[in-house]
């Protein structure tokens, strides 16, 4: 977790004690004041999320290497080979992720991460072809423990720029937290070739 997570745990129950504050102000008739207050809350959340998205704006994009890890708080996942087999029209790639906990007394999961899926330099998406055998990214880890697990894909052979992704769905229509907004970049990617 980092202090931007903190601070935005922190900064809702203040949002949230602002509100019962100005619903109490109200009930007692005192609408200027709560009003007021909530007129502060309003302007503070236009002025956060605007610092949000600014940081964003003038961040750059993560491209990452085979080998690093990509953190969600401690639940972690790295490309540990990919391999490109030329097969006509098509190129297949059989890629062996590593899904690792870096929690010293937790088990825990990723109930964020769908699945991964590839990009190319034209950032067209290909998901992956399933077996059934592949282990979910969302399972269960204990304290420290890793799972190894592959997924192959099969794309146009003439594609390059071949990049692999973490499946997150968006919860909010808005990003909150400093450093971990994708509205101007296309998200953290792991180059493939």
């Amino acid at each position: 977790m980092t202090v931007f997570d903190l601070l935005v745990i922190v900064l809702f129950f203040a949002a949230i004690g602002t509100l019962i504050v100005a619903a109490v102000l109200a009930a007692r008739g005192r609408w200027a004041r709560a009003l007021r207050l909530l007129g502060g809350l309003a302007g503070f959340t236009v002025v956060y999320v605007g610092i949000v998205y600014a940081a964003t704006a003038l961040s750059k994009e993560v491209v990452l290497r085979i080998g690093d890890p990509q953190c969600s708080d401690d639940w972690c996942i790295a490309v540990e080979n990919a391999k490109r087999t030329p097969m006509n029209a098509v190129a297949r790639y059989d890629v062996t992720l590593r899904i690792f906990s870096r929690a010293r007394r937790v088990a825990q999961r990723e109930m964020g991460a769908r699945d991964v899926y590839l990009v190319d330099s034209q950032w067209r998406r290909y998901d992956p072809v399933h077996t059934g055998a592949e282990v979910p990214l969302n399972t269960l880890l204990q304290p420290g423990e890793s799972v190894i697990t592959s997924r192959r894909f099969e794309i146009p052979a003439d594609v390059r720029g071949i990049g692999l992704m973490v499946d997150r769905p968006s919860i909010l229509p808005i990003c909150l937290v400093i450093g971990e907004c994708e509205a101007f970049h296309k998200g953290t990617t792991v180059r493939l070739d």
